[in-house]
């Protein structure tokens, strides 16, 4: 299970809780409590009638504002777990032996709030996934989002495998592959809304906060010695020219498989798309370091321009 908490904590406190009495029909009693504790660290007590299992993740807990992860880990096989907490370069860490694992529906009940469940307000979202492996950073654009194709642009959440796709470098290129995703609008996987006409000739587009974007002129050359870099969506936000985007629950988007890394076109802005597992991408990607002054120099030249 995966956990992102807006840091920092205060004091201590319950960040999600599910109580359920035996349903009288020979059910059982079940319990699912997170708690914090700056000092002490995190609790998680997970109960399924008489057993109750108590995994501790020792503190002190560090009081840096941003999100964190938590992760809560567990093999049933070698009844063992593991709890994680991260944060830029901040990590800690515990693990154990005998675990209860959370059932799917409780999970569920969780999810869907109502009686029995409290969740704190610095809980920016929670999921199960199976396997150990988080899923990796991906870059995905909003389902709204036109794209330039040989017969003008057309909203990406319409596009198929078949259709053909302008590019910078290569011209029309067929897609191999549209995969639909829907992730927690929160916390890190919060999108990106970036602002027209910032960006956007006509529209804001919305994309992931992974997905690489296009900069390219005086300022990257100045800074860089390359015309043109790659910048994640999430290190452009600066309130103004770019912004996360949580007033969803969910948000939907499409990740756009050409074969190799690319360049598209989405309303006047160029994005990247991803290609095989160790292709490096069409451009120099920036680290995230060397966005700010990057940043601080488009938002004054935009700003003139606009």
């Amino acid at each position: 299970m995966v956990f992102e908490i807006d840091m920092p904590l205060a004091g201590a406190g319950v960040l999600l809780d599910l109580r359920m009495p035996p349903d009288g029909a020979g059910g059982e009693e079940v319990a699912f409590s997170l708690f914090h504790d700056l000092g002490a660290g995190v609790a998680l007590i997970l109960r399924r009638g008489e057993r109750l299992v108590r995994h501790v993740l020792p503190g002190p807990l560090w009081q840096k504002e941003g999100v964190a992860r938590l992760t809560f880990g567990w093999d049933m096989a070698g009844r063992a777990w593991s709890i994680v907490l991260e944060q830029g370069a901040r990590r800690l860490a515990a693990e154990g032996r005998g675990v209860i694992a959370p059932d799917v529906a409780d999970v569920q009940r969780l999810c869907a709030g109502g009686e029995g469940v409290l969740r704190h307000p610095s809980l920016l979202w929670f999921g199960m996934m199976p396997g150990a492996a988080l899923p990796s950073p991906m870059g995905w654009i909003g389902t709204a989002t036109p794209v330039l194709t040989p017969r003008g642009p057309v909203a990406a959440g319409t596009l198929e495998p078949g259709d053909r796709v302008m590019t910078r470098d290569q011209g029309a290129v067929p897609l191999l592959g549209v995969t639909r995703v829907t992730v927690p609008s929160r916390g890190n996987l919060a999108p990106i809304r970036l602002r027209a006409p910032f960006w956007g000739r006509r529209a804001d587009i919305l994309v992931s906060p992974d997905q690489p974007v296009w900069v390219g002129g005086a300022e990257a050359e100045y800074l860089f010695g390359d015309e043109e870099v790659l910048v994640l969506a999430r290190e452009l936000a600066d309130g103004t020219m770019a912004h996360a985007e949580g007033r969803r629950a969910a948000a939907v988007g499409v990740v756009l498989d050409l074969g190799m890394p690319e360049l598209i076109e989405a309303d006047g802005c160029l994005l990247a798309t991803a290609g095989p597992e160790g292709v490096p991408p069409v451009r120099r990607l920036l680290d995230a370091f060397e966005t700010k002054p990057l940043r601080h120099a488009l938002s004054r030249t935009q700003r003139r321009a606009v």
